[in-house]
């Protein structure tokens, strides 16, 4: 793996927190999400590109603000990189403000994103809470 690929996952956490938008230009043709039910309602396995539009469209209905702040990114000794991510946001409607943190394992095939895991259990095991 290369610090290119960790940089285009930094400029994905960037790019969200600037425009709201998820850039998924590096993402594989079979790229999938594989997501944890603690995170939000939808749960499961999804492909392609809208996966991940997908899972923005469903936190952007839940909250009026939200923000990722990449805390730590490590490249693993297989190549994957584990991302270590506090989120920020206040809920719509309900004005509830929240902070968690959360764990994104992003592989790499070449240049290309083939595979994600959003999850709350990873963070937890890395020891991060406050």
């Amino acid at each position: 793996m290369s610090q290119a690929n960790i940089d285009r996952v930094r400029g994905k956490v960037d790019t969200f927190n600037r425009t709201g938008e998820i850039d998924v230009q590096d993402l594989a043709p079979d790229f999938e999400m594989h997501q944890a039910s603690s995170l939000v309602d939808t749960a499961g396995v999804f492909h392609g590109q809208d996966a991940l539009h997908g899972a923005l469209r469903e936190l952007q209905e839940a909250f009026e603000e939200l923000s990722f702040e990449a805390e730590e990114i490590i490249e693993a000794p297989d190549g994957q990189i584990f991302v270590l991510i506090r989120v920020r946001g206040r809920g719509r409607g309900s004005g509830m403000e929240i902070e968690n943190r959360i764990a994104h394992v992003w592989t790499y095939r070449d240049d290309k994103a083939v595979r994600l895991v959003a999850t709350r259990s990873l963070a937890k095991r890395a020891k991060l809470w406050d």
